[in-house]
């Protein structure tokens, strides 16, 4: 029974998602075509759980980590470790998360519940996040084409061969509502970006969500508000658009040109290439074609 009630909350609070800001956009697009320049702990040979190597945490990115492969993003495996083990949808569970002694202290709850918290799994046994970005930080996850918001809230042990993208069933199934995603059975495209961000301002307290929220769409709305100014603050023009040949370049015609970095456009100031939208170059100062 209470299996069968956490799906139908899943399936029935599915639907709200939010929309892709332009620059984040073509900052997925961008990170989906390769091109990483720095990797933690200087390891790009991680799992993706599904038997495939060639993974890694990026920090060439100013304020945030992201996972990345070779011309590929994440997937997403599902994690139900926590409260309730996802209604038992799960053989792979652990009653705990790892940031728990946190949570009991500050927050007001035991564990997470992978049933009702968004929370990406970030690091492996041999690639730590300690020290990179803090406990319960905000992860920024784009998927189906949508934006959710998350909090970086379990690790993953050293059980498995540095497995990398996974995420509790309740971001798995608002991600992709009509994959009939469980325990057993994750996504498998890599299609997925985790982006978390750094800094204890990213970290998501308890006033900022609503850590006893009853359904998943209820904990995601909590997110909102914390998520988007995170993200404005972090992302902005502090992250460089990675350059791919398919970006649009900034229109001439009147009236103000749009273009998916607003600010970097033609006739901006820049320092390098990195500082101007799509295929626009830096020249004399100024992004030019």
């Amino acid at each position: 029974m209470l299996q069968s009630t956490i799906v139908a909350l899943l399936l029935a609070t599915s639907a709200s998602a939010w929309s892709l800001p332009s620059n984040l956009k073509t900052f997925y697009n961008g990170v989906k075509a390769g091109g990483c320049k720095a990797w933690l702990k200087n390891n790009h040979n991680l799992d993706d759980g599904q038997g495939h190597k060639g993974w890694g945490y990026c920090t060439d990115t100013a304020n945030a980590v992201y996972l990345s492969g070779k011309n590929s993003l994440g997937d997403m495996d599902i994690d139900c470790d926590g409260a309730h083990n996802c209604g038992g949808l799960s053989g792979d569970f652990q009653a705990q998360t790892s940031f728990d002694d946190i949570l009991k202290k500050s927050y007001g709850i035991k564990t997470l519940d992978a049933s009702i918290h968004q929370f990406s799994v970030l690091g492996t046994c041999h690639v730590s996040m300690t020290g990179t970005i803090e406990p319960l930080a905000l992860v920024a996850v784009v998927c189906g084409g949508n934006l959710f918001y998350s909090v970086w809230g379990d690790t993953n042990g050293c059980d498995g061969d540095d497995y990398t993208g996974e995420a509790s069933i309740s971001l798995a199934q608002l991600c992709f509502p009509k994959e009939g995603l469980n325990g057993n059975n994750g996504h498998t495209a890599h299609d997925v970006l985790y982006l978390a961000f750094k800094g204890k301002d990213a970290v998501v307290g308890p006033s900022n969500a609503n850590w006893k929220a009853k359904t998943p769409q209820e904990f995601q709305n909590s997110l909102k508000a914390f998520g988007d100014s995170v993200l404005k603050k972090k992302f902005g023009s502090t992250i460089p658009v990675v350059k791919t040949t398919t970006t649009t370049v900034c229109p001439t015609s009147t009236p103000a040109p749009a273009c998916e970095w607003i600010g970097h456009c033609l006739g901006a100031s820049c320092k390098t290439e990195n500082d101007c939208d799509g295929q626009l170059v830096c020249k004399s100062g100024k992004c030019a074609r």
